[in-house]
C-alpha cells in the first residue's frame, strides 16, 4: 500500500515504483486524499480514498481552526525550523523548537487534522497490505502500518531534513539531564497510536519518524551523512497522463531552453514568487528557443511575448527535455529529477518551501548548473526581485561553458548506474520479511527458507 497525502508532485514520485511491485507480481494499492483521487486512478492503479480533503485558508485562521494549511506561510514556517543545516544553530531548544511546529501544525494538518489518519488506519486494516510505503511528509503511513501489522517503509522526495533533524533530536534529547528529557515527537506518535489501541514500543519512535528503512531517489551526492539505512533507487520520471505536441520531437534549429515554475507553484501554494515577466526578458533576449510553461493567469503579467518564445499550459517534461539545452525552474525535485535524467543543465531560481535552495547549491558544487536567490538580490529580503542582467548572464554560460554540459552528463551517467525501481524489488521483499512485526507467518512470495524470491515469484501484497 502506498500511502501519500494529497499532492499531485508527491504521488507522482511514487509511480514508478508501484508500477514495478505491480509488474513483479505484487498487489498494490495507493490510498490518499480525494483531491487527487482523478490523477492517481489516470496511472492505472487501485487507488483508495481515505479522508477528507484540505481545506485552504490563510495560516492564522487554519491555525486557530486546527484545519490543514496549504498556503506558502505554512511552508516557509516548516521550512523555518526542519532545512537549518548550519551546526551552531541546531542547539536543543532549536530542534525542540523545528519538531514542535512540525508535530502540532505540519504533520498533523498536512493529513486534513486527523481525517486521513482514521481513514488510513481503518482501510489498511481491511487490506492487509504486507508493506506500507509511505511519502516523506504522510506520517499517517508508519502509523497505519503498526495498527494492521504491516512493515513499513518512508520514500523521500528530496532531500532528507526531517531525517538528519530526526537525528539531531534524539541525539540532544539523551543529553538533557532527566528532569528534562520530555519526548514531545514520542509523546506526539503516542497520542496517535492510542487511537488504534497501539502502544509505543521502546526504541521504535525512530522508525515511526524515519522508517524501518528509507527508499531515496536522491543522487548519492545529496546525501545528508547520517546513520540510516537508505535504498537507493534511481529516479525515473512521471510526468502524469497527457499528449505531447507533435514539435516537442523536432529538433530545434536553435539552443532550446525550458522555463517552468512547476505545479506545486500553481496548483498548491497561492501563485509563483517570482516576476515571470522579467524571467521572460532575461532568456528572450539570447539567441534560443524558449519554451515557457505557464497558465492563464500566469500569463495576465506578461505583455506581448517575443518571437522566439512559445508558451503552453503544460507538456511533459521526460519528452521536451532531450531536445533542450538549459532548464530554468524553482527547484522542485520532479522539475530536477527530469533535467539529471536527461542530462539537461540547470538554473534554479529557488522557491522557499523545503529544499530548492539546496539543490541548486548541490549542482553549483556538482558543475552541472546554477542557482540565483532572489531574496538576496533584493536587498530588502522581503519582496522576490530578480535581476534580468543576473538571470540573462547565468543562461548564458550555461549556454557557452562546455564544462557544464560534461557535469550535467555525468550526473545522467551516474544515475543510470543506480538500481531501478525493478531492481530493488527483491530488495523490498526481503527487507518486508524482516521487518513484519508477526515474522512467524509465511508470506506467499517467499522461498521455504524464509529468504524472499526474486521478482517472478507468486503474488503477495506489497
Amino acid at each position: 500500500m502506498f500511502a501519500v497525502y494529497g499532492a499531485k508532485t508527491h504521488f507522482y514520485n511514487m509511480v514508478p515504483l508501484a508500477w514495478a511491485l505491480r509488474a513483479a507480481g505484487h498487489e498494490v494499492c495507493v490510498a490518499t486524499q480525494p483531491e487527487i483521487l482523478d490523477a492517481a486512478a489516470r496511472t492505472g492503479l487501485p487507488v483508495a480514498a481515505v479522508g477528507d480533503e484540505t481545506v485552504e485558508v490563510e495560516p492564522a485562521e487554519a491555525a486557530a481552526r486546527g484545519d490543514h494549511v496549504t498556503s506558502a506561510g505554512t511552508w516557509q514556517s516548516i521550512n523555518a525550523g526542519m532545512t537549518e543545516t548550519r551546526a551552531d544553530q541546531l542547539t536543543w531548544e532549536y530542534v525542540l523548537g523545528a519538531f514542535t511546529v512540525g508535530c502540532s501544525l505540519h504533520y498533523e494538518h498536512l493529513t486534513g487534522n486527523r481525517s486521513m489518519l482514521d481513514g488510513l488506519v481503518d482501510f489498511a486494516r481491511h487490506w492487509q497490505p504486507d508493506l506500507v510505503i509511505w511519502d516523506a511528509l504522510s506520517y499517517v503511513g508508519p502509523i497505519a502500518a503498526q495498527a494492521c501489522g504491516a512493515a513499513h517503509a518512508r520514500m523521500l522526495f528530496g532531500l532528507d531534513h526531517i531525517g538528519r533533524m530526526y537525528l539531531r533530536y534524539a541525539e540532544l534529547l539523551a543529553q538533557q539531564p532527566p528532569e528534562r528529557r520530555d519526548d514531545l515527537v514520542g509523546d506526539w506518535l503516542v497520542s496517535r497510536l492510542s487511537r488504534f489501541g497501539c502502544e509505543l514500543e521502546p526504541g521504535t519512535a525512530g522508525e515511526l519518524m524515519t522508517g524501518q528503512w528509507t527508499i531515496d531517489p536522491t543522487p548519492s551526492w545529496m546525501r545528508f551523512p547520517v546513520d540510516l539505512p537508505y535504498l537507493p533507487v534511481r529516479y525515473v520520471p512521471y510526468n502524469g497522463p497527457t499528449t505531447a505536441p507533435s514539435w516537442v520531437y523536432e529538433p530545434p534549429r536553435r539552443p532550446r531552453v525550458c522555463l517552468t515554475l512547476g505545479m506545486t507553484a500553481r496548483e498548491s501554494l497561492g501563485g509563483d514568487l517570482f516576476a515571470i515577466d522579467e524571467l521572460i526578458e532575461a532568456v528572450a533576449s539570447l539567441d534560443v528557443e524558449l519554451i515557457a510553461t505557464l497558465d492563464t493567469a500566469q500569463l495576465d503579467s506578461v505583455g506581448t511575448l517575443p518571437d522566439n518564445v512559445r508558451v503552453v499550459d503544460f507538456v511533459p517534461l521526460n519528452e521536451l527535455l532531450p531536445t533542450c539545452s538549459v532548464i530554468i525552474h524553482h527547484g522542485g525535485f520532479g522539475t530536477l529529477g527530469n533535467a539529471l535524467v536527461h542530462g539537461v543543465r540547470n538554473l534554479i531560481v529557488p522557491g522557499r518551501y523545503w529544499d530548492e535552495m539546496g539543490f541548486g547549491e548541490h549542482l553549483e558544487t556538482q558543475g552541472a548548473g546554477l542557482y540565483v536567490d532572489p531574496y538576496r538580490l533584493a536587498g530588502d529580503g522581503l519582496k522576490s526581485k530578480l535581476s534580468v542582467d543576473a538571470l540573462r548572464n547565468r543562461v548564458d554560460r550555461l549556454l557557452t561553458d562546455v564544462t557544464f554540459t560534461r557535469n550535467a552528463g555525468r550526473l545522467r551517467d551516474d544515475l543510470r548506474a543506480t538500481p531501478s525501481p525493478h531492481d530493488i524489488v527483491p530488495e523490498l521483499e526481503r527487507l518486508t520479511a524482516r521487518h513484519r512485526p508477526d515474522r512467524r507467518r509465511g508470506l506467499p512470495w517467499q522461498g521455504t527458507t524464509g529468504q524472499a524470491r526474486t521478482s517472478s515469484s507468486p503474488v503477495g501484497s506489497a
